[in-house]
């Protein structure tokens, strides 16, 4: 997951709705006490003090954050290229409670057990919605041949990825650098093609035959038209029919994501909200879509 310890700013943002009521409280008792032990000057500005800084509190961890909106920070590379490590993002959290979610949309939601690997570990997560209750899902990994070798992920192996593997291999191109599978070629990084008659060069086998089949999700037997991804899957995953009420998560970065087809299905009641515009950095300032 490479994932990267969370800021300070990013923590206090997130602090528990316990500790801003024992703040405001705090702040309650320090204004009585204060107001019979100084002037009365000093003692009306300390007031109005203390009742700007719990309105502000009670405002924006006791009503905008748990019911309406929240910020966010990315850990990891799991949603590359859509959310880079580092990105801060506002998450609606009011929508959903009038209408479904939808495919496609960014969700940040509390990470099921079997992700964390602990019951009792809170957890948020963000990925894309790829399934919706009731569809079936499947993935089918990348596959590269050249001549006759065969380079392709054999079952069920949710950490597999044979094709972009022996391709980085053989070529020497760094983890750092995507490669992502299309029919006619392969696109490095997101800005180099390398061609058929590249790869059957740099296999030692100049002339032979290229076959290039890239990793895709499958939804009731249709492919899935996913132009936002880092890369195609790598792995393969059977298909897996879901439940009412659930929804299967895929990361953009498919073959660095740790999601459904790790974990399976994530119940409705956990998503948190959507993610829809990044504010920070600047550079980075845009509606997620």
């Amino acid at each position: 997951m490479n994932d990267q310890p969370i800021p300070l700013t990013d923590q206090l943002a997130n602090i528990s709705p316990t500790i801003v009521v024992a703040v405001i409280a705090g702040f309650t008792v320090l204004r009585l006490m204060m107001s019979k032990l100084l002037h009365e000057s000093w003692a009306r500005t300390l007031s109005e003090i203390c009742d700007t800084v719990t309105f502000v509190l009670a405002l924006a961890f006791l009503l905008i954050r748990p019911f309406v909106a929240q910020a966010f920070y990315i850990p990891s590379e799991s949603m590359v290229p859509t959310l880079q490590i580092g990105d801060r993002l506002i998450v609606d959290k009011i929508s959903f409670r009038f209408h479904d979610p939808e495919r496609g949309d960014i969700l940040v939601f509390a990470a099921p057990p079997e992700a964390t690997g602990s019951p009792t570990l809170e957890q948020d997560y963000i990925k894309r919605c790829i399934g919706l209750p009731g569809e079936k899902v499947e993935v089918r990994g990348a596959k590269l041949r050249v001549g006759k070798e065969v380079f392709e992920a054999q079952g069920e192996d949710t950490n597999a990825d044979v094709a972009h593997q022996t391709l980085r291999d053989r070529l020497g191109i760094s983890r750092e650098k995507s490669v992502k599978f299309f029919k006619d070629y392969v696109l490095i990084n997101g800005t180099e093609k390398l061609m058929p008659q590249d790869i059957a060069r740099q296999f030692g086998q100049p002339g032979a035959e290229v076959e290039l089949t890239p990793g895709v999700a499958v939804i009731n037997g249709k492919p899935l038209e996913d132009t936002y991804t880092n890369e195609d899957p790598g792995y393969n995953m059977n298909e897996l029919e879901i439940p009412p009420s659930n929804y299967f998560m895929m990361g953009d970065n498919r073959n660095r994501s740790a999601d459904s087809h790790v974990w399976g299905k994530l119940e409705g009641r956990r998503i948190v909200g959507r993610g829809i515009v990044t504010f920070w950095p600047l550079t980075r300032l845009g509606r997620l879509r």
